[in-house]
């Protein structure tokens, strides 16, 4: 293991056993079979999972990427066991094909993963598996077993997943000296939660109306490439031909009639090809990416990113005529910004959003334009629309800025503590709460709402 890595290793298991206590808004995921890991100790350590992966590793942070993600994993969750806890799907970029499921339901997803899956069901089959490893609380169970060692051994497992998105034999060496002693039984252990997780997840895929012959295809295709080495899959989730087997026994034939793919994932898969490639100019030619609705999106993405503004505006142009999915017209906005035609775009998403009323990606594109367009009021109240149907911690960050924009500086001040406290960042979140009520002029109804957001947090605090 070099240096880097241990020291990477030691300040990520000093991060873990350090954190203070902190707030996410995360479910109770509480199991009275649970003896020396409680639920409060799942949500701390996952929060603080999330945390280090987010300050040691690249994500993927374009929005339109992550809802597709996030919805996908939303619906496959809604019908799992744990329908009804809040999940935290990701996506990170490695060059490695894996994915985990960590603490209080954070689940990872690598970038390489995604580009070798053919069609969404094979996404949504790692996915679904990932939600049954949460469903049946396999890791919460793997670390109430190991009693007082809980903090060190869940940071020594989570650091060598860390690692290991970078450097797969320093990885291998973190896990195998944080459980030295059990590794046979930790082995085994893990095999039998894999055929379950598999059989749970294809009772998810089916229920969520996508076809589970997507998750046996990926292990095929896994299995297939596994001689060339380098499949982090692989080692963190053991499969052999006999698994395989029975997960194909397990499909049923009615469920055979269910859809593989849809456009969503083609689309996000196209784009986040071009946001990954070093040289996105060669998917200018046609040859390349052909004359199809995803080529040529692909091609127009291609196109912004090399500064030919002109040629994208007249591939979307074109195809928005006959074909309707949103991130079409997302992108021709994109490309009309990159021409720094900003009321060309605001136009495009104005009407985009009298399609897609509350449609996140589309929102939050509109209001960005608005503020191009100097127009702070009406993203003020567009986004207090959005939060009636979500609560993300992004909206308030967009709201901070507009009300910043609009000269209300208090309201912006409360947006900022309302991101904060999504976030987890209790302690930030009081401050900004304390610094609008120093604001002048706050009416006495405003003044009532902080004292009493502020009373919560600090109630928060004290129970951690």
């Amino acid at each position: 293991m070099t240096k880097t890595a241990v020291n990477l290793t030691l300040s990520f298991i000093l991060f873990i056993t350090s954190i203070p206590a902190t707030y996410a808004g995360l479910p109770d995921l509480g199991d009275p079979t649970l003896g020396n890991f409680s639920s409060k100790d799942e949500q701390q350590l996952g929060l603080a999972f999330y945390r280090s992966l987010r300050a040691n590793l690249p994500f993927v942070d374009d929005l339109q990427i992550n809802y597709y993600l996030t919805s996908l994993g939303q619906r496959l969750a809604s019908h799992s066991d744990a329908a009804g806890n809040t999940f935290h799907f990701f996506m990170i970029k490695a060059p490695t094909i894996n994915a985990f499921a960590g603490p209080a339901a954070y689940i990872g997803i690598h970038t390489k993963l995604v580009l070798e899956a053919e069609n969404e069901s094979q996404l949504a089959g790692v996915l679904a598996h990932e939600i049954a490893h949460v469903s049946q609380r396999h890791l919460a169970r793997a670390f109430d077993t190991a009693g007082n060692s809980t903090a060190l051994t869940l940071a020594t497992l989570l650091a060598a997943i860390l690692i290991g998105s970078q450097d797969i034999q320093a990885g291998q060496a973190v896990l195998l000296t944080g459980i030295a002693g059990g590794a046979q039984s930790s082995i085994n252990f893990t095999r039998s939660n894999e055929y379950e997780a598999d059989r749970i997840g294809i009772g998810i895929l089916a229920d969520t109306g996508i076809n589970p012959d997507g998750m046996v295809e990926f292990f095929e295709i896994l299995l297939d490439q596994s001689p060339e080495g380098g499949i982090e899959y692989l080692r963190t989730h053991p499969l052999n031909t006999n698994r395989v087997a029975e997960a194909k026994n397990r499909l049923k034939k009615e469920d055979a009639k269910l859809p593989r793919d849809n456009l969503d994932f083609q689309f996000a898969k196209a784009r986040l090809i071009i946001q990954l490639s070093r040289q996105p100019k060669y998917y200018l030619d046609d040859k390349v990416v052909g004359d199809g609705l995803i080529g040529q999106y692909q091609k127009a993405l291609a196109a912004i990113r090399t500064q030919k503004a002109d040629t994208a505006i007249k591939i979307l142009s074109e195809r928005t005529e006959t074909d309707t999915h949103p991130w079409l017209r997302l992108a021709l906005a994109e490309a009309y910004t990159s021409k720094n035609d900003d009321k060309k775009a605001l136009q495009v998403l104005g009407d985009l959003a009298k399609l897609y009323p509350g449609y996140l990606p589309v929102t939050m594109a509109y209001v960005q334009a608005l503020n191009n367009n100097k127009q702070p009021d009406k993203s003020i109240v567009l986004l207090k629309k959005q939060l009636q149907t979500d609560d993300y911690g992004i909206i308030y960050e967009s709201l901070a800025k507009a009300y910043y924009a609009n000269g209300q500086i208090g309201a912006a001040l409360e947006a900022t503590g309302n991101q904060y406290a999504r976030q987890g960042y209790i302690e930030l979140a009081i401050q900004q709460y304390d610094n609008a009520l120093n604001q002048k002029d706050l009416s006495p109804s405003t003044k009532q709402r902080l004292e009493a957001e502020k009373k919560e947090l600090k109630k928060v605090v004290k129970k951690h």
